[in-house]
């Protein structure tokens, strides 16, 4: 059976960004021991099931590259050995291309995915609270990038495009573009923190995804939409694919999180497989 993702998310807040918007603080999860040591093990009981991902995702609630390089490479080997993923990314808030030797380790079969705000260096380094200009750094060529862009109300639609066609133009090694908008949900369901109340200041959500869909569909060439995990949309764009993800279903069916060593849910609850059919 194909499930979407199986995230790894580390529990540690360690992180060189300080997003305005930053999820990790919006749903706080619990400090857990990582146990990134029975990752091998869980995967292998995946594969007994049948079951493969879309994707391999390598995140956290802090930054992922700034694990120690043994829990890195035991990570890494462990999707090595035991693949079942059509396509495996790390998210990154640019700190990887400081750590030569783990960008070494992935760069041959790991996409790296990159947020930002702005193509403007100084604009992004400001808003997303980092001092390090990474996308102009020597090893982030090295590897191939996903581009989370992110949209803001200070942009037209039309700007979003001339500024994806200037970031595919001057970075040939972004292999793909998503679309991003922020969610406002809380585990309370309110805007009841700093984060969701800029969220709904400066950024789109999906409240705003028919008005994207219908633009993109205007203005570039539309591919596909995949429903059987998410409303997915795929267009084309100067050669280069950009996604777009309107909501996703049950976490339970679509995802598998590893977390403290367990199997869960995203509301880490422990994860019920479920068959096909």
């Amino acid at each position: 059976m194909k499930y979407k993702e199986f995230e790894l998310i580390g529990s540690s807040y360690k992180c060189d960004k300080n997003c305005p918007y930053c999820t990790a603080k919006i749903t706080k999860w619990p400090i857990v021991e990582d146990k990134f040591e029975t990752l091998e093990e869980k995967l292998n009981y995946l594969k007994k099931q049948d079951i493969t991902f879309k994707y391999f995702i390598f995140c956290g609630n802090g930054e992922p590259s700034l694990l120690d390089y043994k829990d890195f490479e035991t990570i890494v080997n462990a999707t090595r050995k035991v693949n079942i993923f059509d396509e495996k990314r790390l998210q990154s808030s640019g700190n990887i291309f400081y750590e030569t030797e783990k960008l070494d380790l992935i760069k041959e079969d790991f996409i790296v995915e990159i947020t930002r705000v702005s193509l403007n260096s100084e604009e992004d380094m400001k808003i997303l609270g980092y001092k390090r200009d990474y996308i102009n750094s020597e090893n982030f060529k090295k590897a191939k990038i996903r581009l989370n862009y992110v949209l803001m109300k200070n942009k037209t639609f039309d700007e979003y495009l001339e500024e994806i066609r200037k970031y595919i133009e001057k970075y040939p090694n972004i292999v793909t573009v998503s679309l991003k908008t922020l969610n406002l949900n809380t585990r309370k369901n309110e805007i009841d923190n700093p984060y969701s109340k800029w969220i709904l200041e400066n950024a789109l959500t999906k409240d705003d995804a028919d008005t994207i869909i219908e633009f993109m569909n205007k203005n570039t060439n539309f591919i596909t939409c995949d429903e059987k995990f998410f409303d997915r949309f795929e267009w084309k764009y100067k050669g280069v694919p950009i996604t777009f993800y309107v909501k996703k279903l049950d976490y339970g069916y679509s995802n598998i999180v590893y977390y403290g060593g367990e199997l869960v849910d995203y509301h880490l609850n422990k994860i019920k497989l479920k068959k096909e059919g």
